[in-house]
């Protein structure tokens, strides 16, 4: 399939239009199929073995800890949930303005919450910013929101002949969370106010999925001048971004009350009758939040932020440590029931895009939810010790395997070393390079990229147990039929 890139891009939705797949499609066995475009798009993101992967990649803490926490799988199937209902009350509460047939809106938004993480590398953030950094000498680039849109498009293995998952252009657009390239980006702040959710700071698509970005991204036929700003997001993607703000926000704030690190108790009893202790506890909170949010968005307003804290905490109503009885559960299930109801039903339709808007006061009380995990968890010793070996990890094997690709001859069939799939993603990058030139310019750009598609596909069980054979930290205990690749 073809289309005219010169239209101008959108940020509108429109049934038949926003149905179409980028590739023509026939099936081997043709049968009447019920679904909807979207439905189907669903099913095709979840029967993936890059969906599967998810549930050994981390949310925050390892996969492998004792306690049980949300990891990517289950974040993502939470998202997705949370974001369909999000656009079921949309759809019947408000009038949506920019959009002809809004019945479908709910499954599209769906479909893109499942993907949203689809591929991020193992071991979450701290290997997103390992990568940046490597990456960058040699003249590449690293995304978690591009790499997935990267996986959708190219690299996902549904049909032979044919790259990626072929999703919709709604679904594909909806993924989009940062519609716009690296070089676009000025210098990660935005010049809209932090909570004008058709907006992001940072980019989410390389230049090699260029042709995929502008078919996303193509307005149709009907659009009109206010939906031509290339930068917006489309109404699903906005719903996607809260509704994965809203996910993390609550579930790992959760995982982690429920694990001793977060006091949600404590941080109740602050606001009835606090003692001086408390008070100095809130006041330590208050001034590391207000720090790092400031910092990050423009026109942070500290004192409404103060204020909706305090609304927050008020209702947490959780005054005795968790001890893991029948009657917890029952009170951390109420609470977070109640956040859930309050920040879907903050959302409502707007009459220019992104055709939707969220309440300002929940984005800082969500706000507010994430700080807790960043000033209780993120950034105490025990988590940041165990992201230093994990960064080591990242990079002694970004290193290892570029090495293995280095000594790689495409006229010989047979190289031992290097794993089956990573030999197949290298011949396919230098093919894809030799037809775009101006894309991947060198050879270690190439690798570079390569090593990434791979280490992206790879479970954090998958990538420690890699690092140790590499390395030869386990030579005395691992087997070769032990392993998991070929």
């Amino acid at each position: 399939m073809t289309h005219d890139s010169g239209e101008t891009m959108s940020t509108s939705n429109f049934p038949k239009f926003d149905e179409q797949r980028y590739l023509d499609e026939e099936d081997s066995v043709p049968s009447p199929d019920f679904r909807s475009a979207f439905q189907n798009d669903r099913d095709r993101i979840l029967y993936s073995s890059a969906f599967r992967r998810l549930a050994g990649v981390t949310q925050v803490a390892a996969v492998r800890e004792h306690h049980l926490l949300h990891n990517r799988l289950t974040h993502s199937l939470k998202v997705a949930q949370i974001g369909r209902r999000m656009a079921q009350q949309l759809v019947n509460d408000h009038d949506l303005f920019g959009i002809e047939d809004k019945s479908w809106l709910a499954d599209i938004v769906e479909a893109a919450g499942l993907a949203h993480d689809i591929g991020h590398p193992p071991f979450g953030h701290i290997a997103e910013a390992v990568l940046q950094e490597e990456l960058a000498s040699f003249g590449a680039s690293f995304e978690g929101n591009a790499q997935s849109f990267r996986l959708v498009t190219r690299l996902a293995s549904r049909k032979n002949g044919m790259d990626g998952l072929n999703l919709t252009r709604a679904t594909l657009n909806a993924m989009l969370k940062y519609p716009q390239y690296k070089h676009e980006v000025s210098d990660g702040r935005s010049s809209h106010e932090w909570h004008n959710r058709g907006y992001g700071v940072k980019w989410g698509v390389y230049k090699s999925e260029r042709e995929w970005f502008e078919f996303a991204r193509l307005s149709p036929p009907a659009a009109t001048s206010r939906d031509s700003d290339p930068k917006v997001r489309s109404t699903a993607a906005a719903l996607v971004d809260w509704a994965d703000d809203v996910s993390y926000a609550i579930h790992d704030v959760a995982d982690y009350f429920r694990a001793g690190l977060i006091p949600l108790d404590i941080i109740h009893l602050e606001s009835h009758l606090p003692s001086k202790g408390q008070m100095t506890r809130r006041a330590r909170f208050i001034e590391f939040a207000k720090k790092e949010l400031g910092n990050r968005y423009s026109q942070f307003d500290p004192d409404r932020f103060e204020d909706q804290y305090d609304r927050l905490v008020a209702d947490l109503k959780l005054e005795e440590p968790w001890s893991d009885t029948r009657d917890d559960r029952y009170e951390l299930n109420s609470v977070q029931r109640k956040l859930h109801q309050l920040f879907c039903t903050g959302v409502r339709g707007l009459d220019h895009p992104p055709y939707v808007e969220v309440d300002i006061d929940h984005q800082y009380q969500v706000e507010a939810l994430k700080q807790f995990t960043w000033y209780y968890v993120i950034k105490q010793p025990s988590l940041s010790v165990a992201q230093k070996g994990q960064s080591a990890i990242i990079k002694s094997l970004l290193a290892e395997l570029m090495a293995m690709l280095e000594k790689y001859e495409p006229a010989s069939k047979f190289t031992s070393q290097i794993p089956n799939y990573l030999r197949n993603r290298y011949e396919s990058v230098l093919e894809f390079a030799a037809h775009n030139p101006g894309v991947m310019a060198t050879e270690e750009y190439c690798r570079a990229r390569t090593v990434c598609d791979y280490l992206c596909a790879l479970t954090e069980d998958q990538t420690i147990d890699l690092y140790e054979r590499i390395t030869g930290y386990s030579v005395s205990r691992g087997s070769i039929f032990g392993a998991w690749f070929h």
